[in-house]
């Protein structure tokens, strides 16, 4: 028998540029999890109640140019995991509450990032 890959039956919601949308999606599929992407913060909310995500990452701002703190409180107020996989990251306010990888990293920082955030979640 084969293990299981090591995010099989994780559930994330994908909230980025369409390219680095497209790289996460790849890379967090390919390690076994069920990948739904967004553009915006409204929708990313609606698909991550919807089917219970138990990990968001986003950029630091929507499609819209908002600002995604809404997003990372949602995310916490339902106990799933946060990463912000950005250029920047701000000192203050909600989106703090995410984990950071700089998008200078490789897509596979932000799968060990989801990997580290499923073993605290089974703990």
């Amino acid at each position: 028998m084969f293990p299981a890959p090591p995010l099989e039956g994780f559930i994330v919601v994908v909230q980025h540029k369409p390219d680095v949308a497209r790289r996460l999606e790849s890379a967090l599929s390919h390690s076994g999890a069920t990948v739904f992407t967004a553009r915006y913060g409204a929708e990313t909310i609606e698909i991550m109640n919807r089917y219970q995500a138990h990990l968001v990452v986003v950029d630091t701002h929507d499609a819209d140019g908002l600002f995604n703190e809404q997003v990372v409180f949602a995310a916490f107020h339902r106990g799933s995991g946060r990463i912000c996989y950005s250029e920047t990251f701000p000192k203050d306010g909600l989106i703090t509450w995410a984990r950071w990888v700089k998008i200078n990293e490789p897509v596979a920082s932000v799968v060990e990032q989801a990997i580290e955030w499923r073993r605290r979640m089974k703990d």
